[in-house]
């Protein structure tokens, strides 16, 4: 459920202890990519997988073993989210346009938490051959990597939103600017959120 470039500080905090014998542009590759079903409008059962678990991710090769961490990624911050909905949403309106607002502060709060970017960046310069058995055409394939290796080259702001038009309709996009204008300074809440980078060895510890 998270953006990019949380779903990357997570793979990257976790590299040393889980993953450091993978190839690492091709596991950071795979874990952004199961996202690509909004663009390209695929089935999310075919780049998403319930109930994974970092013992059945290991073994996997790269790309795979990095679209399953995507998955457990999701139910990590799913749970963290839920835990302090009440917080949350005493802040912000709970639809989905503020979801999506939540998921884009994250990305522009945790950032400076990374390092070498440009070199992440210079990963999604090439689609893999892993990425073409998915039904997704190579003009979309190429677009969507475009678009990560801008995003991810530089701190994350407002702009970034555009790429939202791609998969949402123009009145979602628009209110999604306006809740990011208008809570974008809130201190509770980017202490809510970037508080996930720190809590996420608890929650991995728990499933």
């Amino acid at each position: 459920m998270p953006w990019p470039v949380t779903h990357i500080l997570v793979a990257e905090k976790f590299w040393d202890s889980f993953f450091s014998h993978h190839d690492r542009s091709a596991f950071l590759i795979g874990t952004c990519f199961p996202d690509i079903r909004y663009p390209a409008q695929i089935n999310r059962e075919l780049t998403h997988f319930p109930d994974t678990h970092i013992a059945d991710i290991d073994s996997r090769p790269s790309f795979q073993a990095g679209m399953h961490f995507h998955s457990l990624t999701d139910v990590l911050w799913n749970t963290y989210i839920h835990d302090r909905q009440t917080a949350i949403f005493a802040i912000v309106p709970h639809n989905r346009a503020m979801f999506h607002t939540l998921k884009i502060l994250q990305d522009r709060y945790l950032y400076p938490k990374g390092n070498g970017w440009k070199q992440v960046a210079s990963f999604f310069n090439a689609v893999l051959p892993e990425e073409q058995g998915f039904g997704i055409g190579s003009d979309m394939l190429n677009q969507w990597h475009q678009a990560l290796a801008h995003y991810l080259s530089k701190p994350p702001t407002i702009k970034d939103i555009d790429m939202l038009s791609i998969s949402l309709p123009d009145e979602m996009v628009s209110k999604i600017r306006t809740y990011y204008q208008t809570y974008e300074g809130h201190d509770q809440l980017r202490s809510i959120l970037a508080d996930f980078y720190s809590a996420i060895d608890t929650y991995l510890d728990k499933i």
